[in-house]
């Protein structure tokens, strides 16, 4: 499958610029749900697919994901659209004594663009709605892929009988067939964003199915089990592992670099607001009037920087940027650690740590549900 294919050669080492989206090429396949998955793992282990992939499940996942991706891309553009506004702003305010003859027109097309991108920051910033949908649908597409797994590794003999057996296979499709009624309806999830926003009360909440929360009895070792585990392995531990390695690399798409220089940019445009802030107070005791051309380049380029922090804190907050390096970081961690436990231990052990794989997973679901609900 395609992410068995993610490190064919774990002896080389990539380098990459700090402007290269470290995301580029990253495929979310996981549960199965692009057609090169399934081709890939068609190749490999044709017996493996038919217990593998779940057409009912990829159409649930399909009507959560798509809208979760156009919430969170409308929300960045809006953001994006009012940093640019002031930005441009800015600019023009900085222009304006070049263009003689047309001063006027220059500033009021500056206001006009500044007072634009605080008007486009406020539907952004203030926007609850878009942002419990945007959430709310992240939400659902990750209980839907926890339901494939958790399905999975909680009926390890089932699934691993299945590979070659009809009749389990039969019963396995049954079964999976039942677990869909435990998802939680698309429409149903924005108006729960604020309780998923809340800390974890009970590791049982990381259970799609209530039942989940009671450890199933450890399965009977075979090889088709073993083929079975190697497969999770892949898929749940080191597709994990990948995305989080991605998100905590030296480009400029990943969260702790763009803190980094937000907190710059942020620090430089202050800095310029309060020297030309300086100027024009300096200015104002010297008697200059508001008309005056030196006093109104000051307080325009003054305006004009604050509300470009304002805009570049509002789609970058540099806080949020800095706790999700953190949350990722701790998150790589227990993930390291979890797949350590599962590379040492019998199918026991395996079976224990893919179960503690869910509850890591749904602890850092919850934690940036919260994080990102709380900065809005």
């Amino acid at each position: 499958m395609a992410t068995a294919d993610r490190h064919a050669d774990p002896g080389v080492e990539e380098h990459h610029g700090l402007f290269h989206d470290a995301l580029a090429d990253w495929t979310n396949d996981d549960v199965l749900q692009t057609k090169a998955a399934r081709a890939a793992l068609r190749a490999r282990h044709p017996a493996v697919l038919r217990v593998l992939d779940w057409p009912e499940l990829r159409a649930r996942f399909a009507k959560y994901d798509p809208p979760a991706t156009r919430h969170g891309q409308r929300d960045r553009h809006l953001g994006l659209l009012s940093l640019g506004l002031a930005a441009l702003g800015l600019v023009l305010a900085l222009l304006s004594p070049l263009a003689i003859g047309a001063e006027r027109v220059v500033e009021i097309a500056a206001a006009v663009l500044v007072v634009a991108g605080l008007a486009i920051m406020g539907v952004y910033k203030f926007g609850a709605r878009s942002k419990a949908s945007s959430l709310g649908q992240r939400f659902g597409a990750e209980r839907v892929r926890a339901l494939y797994f958790q399905a999975i590794t909680n009926n390890l003999d089932l699934v691993s009988q299945a590979i070659t057996s009809d009749a389990a296979l039969a019963e396995w499709k049954m079964a999976r067939a039942r677990l869909l009624s435990h998802l939680p309806e698309p429409e149903d999830l924005p108006g729960q964003v604020p309780k998923l926003a809340r800390p974890v009360d009970d590791d049982a909440e990381t259970w799609v199915a209530p039942e989940w929360s009671q450890a199933p009895k450890p399965p009977e070792p075979s090889a088709d089990l073993d083929l079975l585990l190697s497969l999770l392995r892949a898929q749940r531990l080191d597709g994990q592992i990948d995305y989080v390695e991605r998100k905590l690399s030296a480009s400029l798409g990943a969260p702790g670099q763009r803190a980094a220089v937000v907190r710059w940019l942020r620090r430089m445009l202050l800095a310029a607001a309060m020297v030309t802030g300086s100027i024009a107070g300096v200015l104002i005791v010297m008697g200059r009037a508001p008309g005056d051309t030196d006093l109104k380049l000051a307080l325009e380029v003054t305006t004009g920087a604050v509300v470009a922090v304002m805009a570049l804190g509002v789609i970058n907050d540099d806080r949020l940027l800095a706790g999700d390096a953190k949350r990722y970081a701790a998150y790589f961690a227990a993930l390291c650690k979890v797949r350590a436990r599962f590379d040492r231990g019998d199918p026991a052990d395996k079976l224990a740590a893919l179960r503690e794989m869910e509850v890591v997973c749904y602890r850092d679901l919850r934690e940036f549900v919260g994080s990102h609900w709380r900065s809005r």
